[in-house]
């Protein structure tokens, strides 16, 4: 009985990966509704909504080149495997079949988790960086409490409570104890 999985199958997850890649990618460009529309409102000094859209396809633009970059590297190797290393040629068979398909459903599965996971993280990371800019882009050394209440708000992650402080607001939202307070 031949294996059902042999080295050409790197082909099949250099595939996997560049399919999941190239729609992270694209996923600045798909937007929907409520994006769209948050991206087209107009706000003093700048979009809360934009930028926070900006942020997420910055983060899915870097895992979504990863993810093509090692699609590239794992074809590359299926072609290396076959033209140096495989001494027999591929078997085939429906159950052959299903698992390369399935391989590169996991490929792709694969990199939506990894997405899922580092998202979050990133984008907090990023948004607290980004908040440190007033309204002509000039960095400061803390966050200013006005941009973490839009973007915290822009970003779904709650609204102030009432009568709380943009201080005690991004301690809440955002864990960031030390920022400037008041518009910009």
């Amino acid at each position: 009985m031949r294996s059902l999985i042999s080295l050409s199958d790197l082909f099949v997850v250099g595939i996997g990966l560049d399919i999941a890649g190239a729609f992270l990618l694209t996923k600045g460009l798909l937007l929907g509704d409520e994006q769209i529309l948050g991206k087209a409102g107009a706000y003093y000094g700048a979009n809360p909504h934009q930028v926070v859209a900006s942020v997420d396809d910055r983060i899915a633009g870097v895992v979504g080149v990863t993810a093509l970059v090692l699609g590239f590297v794992f074809q590359l190797a299926g072609y290396f495997a076959n033209s140096s290393i495989s001494s027999s040629a591929t078997s085939t068979s429906l159950g052959r079949g299903i698992v390369t398909v399935a391989i590169a459903v996991a490929a792709i599965a694969v990199v939506a988790i990894a997405h899922r996971i580092v998202r979050p993280h990133l984008r907090r990371r990023q948004l607290v960086s980004l908040a440190k800019y007033d309204t002509q882009a000039r960095r400061a050394d803390r966050p200013f409490g006005f941009n973490l209440v839009a973007y915290g708000q822009a970003a779904g992650l709650g609204e102030p409570n009432n009568g709380e402080s943009q201080a005690e607001y991004a301690l809440r939202i955002w864990n960031v104890g030390d920022i400037t307070e008041g518009l910009i």
